[in-house]
């Protein structure tokens, strides 16, 4: 590795996804279901489906690095895989996108992660399994610390990572945390993960996951946002999907509407791992939280017309030009 000063090391689990485009007259979508739609195909049959698409080094960790990458940041990926040729793709789609896999570390006899989507009109039903991998902190030299720290992701069995990032950003007090918890640090609850978020700089989550985690059916959002500052992050952003975004700094609540799709979206895979990323960048790149929101959505309406999480990922450069592009309504204000 170059010994150029990292400026963000993301943390968390690495996967192949399998798309599986799925035919129209095969699915359908059952909306009666009290808590969330269902997929519905016929049980116990073959079903044709249109392609499949293969697409290496993603999940929201690598999405997050890919995209910080792009926008120009020197970027350091800390992640497991398996001594496979999944494994072996992965590594080269990364160095693809100029991230280091420096702290990649890479287990003998064990599988690389590899999920299945099944894609539906716009939208994905994800098939998950992660690989139970002896997790272990590597070993961060001094030219090696990063400015700021990206963690999401990990499986059930990376509890150590948690313990080990706490102490590394004990000893290492001017490095920055973003955090973008998985649904397995979701599952783990506020307590387990306390000083996480006691030490959390930059959080984000989308407004079902704030509710899981603050154990609230509430949808206010600046009670969330309130909520989760009491926890201990400085600067809390709350995603929506299709309403938009809320970020907080403490002092204000600012909502920014999405950024205005030329199209209709192709794939909403990676949507929030590029808001959340691009968000993060953006404050790393002295911008100030409007800004930020800005850079964000439209990154994100950017990636779903793509396929996969990364393909749709800008540039610097790319998101200034949408800007100077993007309708008077495209404005954050205060709420």
């Amino acid at each position: 590795m170059k010994k150029d000063k990292i400026d963000i090391l993301s943390i968390g689990d690495v996967v192949t996804d399998a798309f599986i485009e799925l035919l129209p007259a095969e699915a359908e979508i059952d909306n009666d279901n009290k808590r969330h739609p269902l997929l519905c195909m016929t049980y116990g049959t073959k079903i044709p489906f249109k392609e499949a698409i293969i697409i290496n080094g993603v999940g929201n960790a690598a999405n997050a690095a890919v995209a910080c990458a792009e926008i120009g940041l020197n970027t350091a990926f800390m992640s497991d895989i398996g001594d496979d040729n999944v494994g072996q793709d992965i590594l080269q789609s990364l160095h693809s996108h100029r991230v280091s896999t420096e702290f990649i570390y890479t287990h003998l006899g064990y599988k690389s992660n590899y999920h299945y989507v099944l894609w539906y009109g716009s939208d994905r039903t994800i098939l998950i399994k992660h690989e139970k991998y002896p997790y272990q902190w590597p070993e961060i030299r001094t030219y090696q610390k990063p400015s700021w720290v990206y963690l999401t992701s990990i499986g059930e069995s990376g509890s150590i990572i948690h313990s080990e990032l706490s102490k590394f950003l004990d000893e290492n007090p001017t490095t920055k945390l973003s955090f973008q918890p998985g649904t397995f640090q979701i599952r783990q609850g506020v307590d387990k993960l306390q000083k996480i978020y006691a030490r959390t700089n930059i959080f984000v989550a989308n407004l079902e996951e704030f509710q899981q985690i603050l154990n609230t059916e509430s949808k206010d959002e600046k009670e969330l946002i309130a909520k989760m500052h009491q926890l201990g992050p400085r600067v809390v952003l709350l995603t929506d999907g299709p309403r938009g975004a809320f970020a907080s700094d403490g002092l204000k609540v600012v909502f920014m509407p999405p950024y205005p799709d030329p199209k209709p979206p192709l794939d909403r895979t990676g949507a929030g791992d590029s808001y959340a990323s691009t968000f993060t960048a953006a404050i790393i790149n002295g911008e100030d939280i409007e800004t930020a929101l800005a850079w964000a959505g439209a990154n994100s309406m950017s990636v779903v017309q793509a396929i996969g999480a990364q393909a749709g990922l800008l540039n610097k450069h790319e998101i200034v030009s949408l800007l100077n592009k993007a309708p008077r309504s495209y404005k954050a204000k205060v709420v």
